[in-house]
Protein backbone atom coordinates (compact mmCIF):
# COMPACT_ATOMS: atom_id res chain seq x y z
CA UNK A 1 0.00 0.00 0.00
CA UNK A 2 2.91 2.25 1.27
CA UNK A 3 4.15 1.07 -2.38
CA UNK A 4 1.32 2.43 -4.76
CA UNK A 5 0.73 5.59 -2.77
CA UNK A 6 4.23 6.49 -3.30
CA UNK A 7 3.81 5.92 -6.89
CA UNK A 8 0.61 7.47 -6.90
CA UNK A 9 2.33 10.92 -5.39
CA UNK A 10 4.94 10.69 -8.14
CA UNK A 11 3.40 10.18 -11.27
CA UNK A 12 0.69 13.28 -9.62
CA UNK A 13 4.33 15.06 -9.23
CA UNK A 14 6.21 13.70 -12.63
CA UNK A 15 2.89 15.24 -14.77
CA UNK A 16 2.36 18.27 -13.14
CA UNK A 17 5.59 19.26 -13.54
CA UNK A 18 6.14 18.01 -17.47
CA UNK A 19 6.22 20.99 -19.51
CA UNK A 20 3.63 22.27 -21.87
CA UNK A 21 4.46 21.72 -25.84
CA UNK A 22 5.14 24.88 -27.36
CA UNK A 23 2.29 26.05 -29.77
CA UNK A 24 3.33 24.84 -33.08
CA UNK A 25 2.06 27.13 -36.17
CA UNK A 26 0.55 25.42 -39.14
CA UNK A 27 3.12 23.73 -41.53
CA UNK A 28 2.35 23.74 -45.00
CA UNK A 29 0.98 20.07 -46.04
CA UNK A 30 1.38 18.98 -49.46
CA UNK A 31 -1.88 18.79 -51.45
CA UNK A 32 -4.07 20.73 -48.58
CA UNK A 33 -5.85 23.21 -50.78
CA UNK A 34 -7.58 24.98 -47.29
CA UNK A 35 -5.49 26.43 -44.67
CA UNK A 36 -7.61 28.44 -42.40
CA UNK A 37 -6.94 31.26 -39.72
CA UNK A 38 -2.78 31.47 -40.48
CA UNK A 39 -1.65 34.27 -38.46
CA UNK A 40 0.19 36.74 -40.53
CA UNK A 41 0.90 38.79 -38.25
CA UNK A 42 0.94 38.50 -33.53
CA UNK A 43 -0.50 42.08 -32.59
CA UNK A 44 -3.90 41.01 -32.82
CA UNK A 45 -6.50 37.89 -32.77
CA UNK A 46 -7.41 39.39 -35.40
CA UNK A 47 -4.44 39.11 -37.84
CA UNK A 48 -5.74 35.79 -39.87
CA UNK A 49 -5.95 34.81 -43.58
CA UNK A 50 -7.54 31.71 -44.99
CA UNK A 51 -5.50 30.34 -47.89
CA UNK A 52 -7.66 28.11 -50.25
CA UNK A 53 -5.56 26.47 -53.13
CA UNK A 54 -7.01 24.43 -56.25
CA UNK A 55 -6.44 21.23 -56.59
CA UNK A 56 -4.21 20.95 -59.68
CA UNK A 57 -1.11 20.58 -58.46
CA UNK A 58 0.42 23.13 -59.94
CA UNK A 59 3.84 24.42 -59.25
CA UNK A 60 3.20 28.10 -58.96
CA UNK A 61 -0.72 30.01 -58.60
CA UNK A 62 -1.78 33.52 -59.11
CA UNK A 63 -3.14 34.89 -56.02
CA UNK A 64 -6.04 36.95 -55.58
CA UNK A 65 -6.68 38.59 -51.98
CA UNK A 66 -10.33 38.97 -50.91
CA UNK A 67 -10.71 41.62 -48.51
CA UNK A 68 -14.17 42.13 -46.83
CA UNK A 69 -16.41 44.69 -46.16
CA UNK A 70 -18.83 45.91 -43.56
CA UNK A 71 -18.01 49.65 -42.63
CA UNK A 72 -14.27 48.95 -41.32
CA UNK A 73 -16.30 47.98 -38.17
CA UNK A 74 -17.80 44.65 -38.82
CA UNK A 75 -17.46 41.78 -41.08
CA UNK A 76 -15.35 38.38 -41.71
CA UNK A 77 -13.24 37.13 -43.94
CA UNK A 78 -14.83 33.30 -43.61
CA UNK A 79 -17.60 34.68 -45.59
CA UNK A 80 -15.87 34.83 -49.28
CA UNK A 81 -15.97 30.60 -49.06
CA UNK A 82 -19.78 30.41 -49.59
CA UNK A 83 -19.91 32.78 -52.62
CA UNK A 84 -19.27 31.96 -56.45
CA UNK A 85 -16.75 34.04 -56.98
CA UNK A 86 -14.15 31.44 -54.73
CA UNK A 87 -15.51 28.76 -56.42
CA UNK A 88 -14.80 30.79 -60.22
CA UNK A 89 -11.46 31.76 -58.71
CA UNK A 90 -10.36 28.24 -57.35
CA UNK A 91 -11.88 26.77 -60.97
CA UNK A 92 -9.61 28.91 -62.84
CA UNK A 93 -6.72 28.10 -60.57
CA UNK A 94 -6.40 31.07 -58.81
CA UNK A 95 -5.19 30.82 -55.50
CA UNK A 96 -7.51 33.11 -53.04
CA UNK A 97 -6.50 34.43 -49.76
CA UNK A 98 -8.87 35.80 -47.19
CA UNK A 99 -7.95 38.45 -44.88
CA UNK A 100 -9.17 39.60 -41.43
CA UNK A 101 -7.84 42.90 -39.90
CA UNK A 102 -8.43 44.60 -36.84
CA UNK A 103 -11.97 46.52 -37.06
CA UNK A 104 -12.54 50.03 -36.11
CA UNK A 105 -13.87 49.02 -32.74
CA UNK A 106 -10.10 47.67 -31.72
CA UNK A 107 -7.83 50.47 -33.55
CA UNK A 108 -7.87 53.33 -35.51
CA UNK A 109 -7.06 54.04 -39.23
CA UNK A 110 -4.56 52.94 -40.28
CA UNK A 111 -4.20 49.82 -38.59
CA UNK A 112 -6.92 48.45 -41.01
CA UNK A 113 -4.68 49.20 -44.32
CA UNK A 114 -1.50 47.99 -42.53
CA UNK A 115 -2.68 44.99 -41.57
CA UNK A 116 -3.90 44.37 -45.59
CA UNK A 117 -0.08 45.68 -46.61
CA UNK A 118 1.25 42.71 -43.52
CA UNK A 119 -0.60 39.87 -45.14
CA UNK A 120 0.19 40.37 -48.57
CA UNK A 121 4.16 40.76 -47.08
CA UNK A 122 3.30 37.22 -45.46
CA UNK A 123 1.94 35.86 -48.81
CA UNK A 124 5.44 36.83 -50.67
CA UNK A 125 7.27 35.64 -47.64
CA UNK A 126 5.50 32.15 -47.44
CA UNK A 127 5.00 32.02 -51.52
CA UNK A 128 7.16 28.75 -52.03
CA UNK A 129 5.54 26.72 -48.94
CA UNK A 130 2.33 26.90 -50.85
CA UNK A 131 3.11 27.45 -54.39
CA UNK A 132 2.05 31.05 -54.77
CA UNK A 133 3.06 33.31 -57.73
CA UNK A 134 5.15 36.00 -55.58
CA UNK A 135 4.73 38.09 -58.77
CA UNK A 136 0.99 37.69 -59.51
CA UNK A 137 -1.36 39.39 -56.81
CA UNK A 138 -4.14 41.08 -57.31
CA UNK A 139 -6.29 42.27 -54.81
CA UNK A 140 -10.31 42.65 -54.26
CA UNK A 141 -12.95 44.37 -52.07
CA UNK A 142 -16.25 45.34 -51.78
CA UNK A 143 -17.25 48.76 -49.88
CA UNK A 144 -14.81 48.74 -47.00
CA UNK A 145 -12.70 46.17 -48.20
CA UNK A 146 -12.73 47.96 -51.95
CA UNK A 147 -11.22 50.82 -50.13
CA UNK A 148 -8.19 48.81 -48.51
CA UNK A 149 -7.60 46.77 -51.89
CA UNK A 150 -7.76 50.73 -53.26
CA UNK A 151 -5.34 52.33 -50.88
CA UNK A 152 -3.29 49.06 -51.24
CA UNK A 153 -3.12 49.38 -54.78
CA UNK A 154 -2.17 53.15 -54.87
CA UNK A 155 0.22 53.39 -51.98
CA UNK A 156 3.42 50.65 -52.73
CA UNK A 157 6.32 52.59 -50.83
CA UNK A 158 4.02 54.56 -48.70
CA UNK A 159 5.76 54.09 -45.08
CA UNK A 160 3.09 56.32 -43.22
CA UNK A 161 0.85 53.27 -44.59
CA UNK A 162 2.89 50.25 -43.72
CA UNK A 163 3.81 48.98 -40.24
CA UNK A 164 6.79 46.59 -40.48
CA UNK A 165 7.34 45.58 -37.19
CA UNK A 166 3.84 43.30 -38.08
CA UNK A 167 6.51 40.66 -39.70
CA UNK A 168 8.12 39.86 -42.62
CA UNK A 169 8.95 43.70 -43.31
CA UNK A 170 12.02 42.81 -45.92
CA UNK A 171 9.29 41.75 -48.70
CA UNK A 172 7.30 43.94 -50.51
CA UNK A 173 3.46 44.77 -49.93
CA UNK A 174 2.38 46.05 -54.05
CA UNK A 175 0.07 44.59 -55.96
CA UNK A 176 -0.29 43.81 -59.52
CA UNK A 177 -4.06 44.61 -60.13
CA UNK A 178 -6.96 46.03 -58.42
CA UNK A 179 -10.96 45.42 -57.78
CA UNK A 180 -12.63 47.67 -55.67
CA UNK A 181 -16.54 47.32 -55.54
CA UNK A 182 -17.94 50.24 -54.39
CA UNK A 183 -15.34 51.13 -52.02
CA UNK A 184 -15.45 54.63 -51.08
CA UNK A 185 -12.22 56.73 -52.35
CA UNK A 186 -13.43 60.16 -51.59
CA UNK A 187 -15.02 61.02 -48.35
CA UNK A 188 -15.62 64.14 -48.58
CA UNK A 189 -18.17 64.00 -51.48
CA UNK A 190 -19.99 60.95 -49.89
CA UNK A 191 -22.73 62.48 -47.67
CA UNK A 192 -23.45 64.81 -50.79
CA UNK A 193 -23.26 61.81 -53.01
CA UNK A 194 -25.91 60.06 -50.88
CA UNK A 195 -28.55 62.87 -50.68
CA UNK A 196 -27.91 63.60 -54.46
CA UNK A 197 -28.99 59.91 -54.95
CA UNK A 198 -31.93 59.59 -52.26
CA UNK A 199 -30.42 58.47 -48.52
CA UNK A 200 -31.74 60.67 -45.83
CA UNK A 201 -28.35 61.89 -43.96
Amino acid sequence: MKLLFTLLCFTVIFFSCKKKNPVVEEQPIPGKTENLNISYASKSAAQKLDLFLPSTGKSSYPVVVWVHGGGWKEGDKSQFKSTSRYKDLIANDYAVVSVNYRLSGEAKFPAQIQDTKAAIRWIRANAAAYNLNPDKIGIWGSSAGGHLSALAGTSAGELGLEDLSLGNGSFSSKVQAVIDWYGPVDFLKMDSMALANGCAG
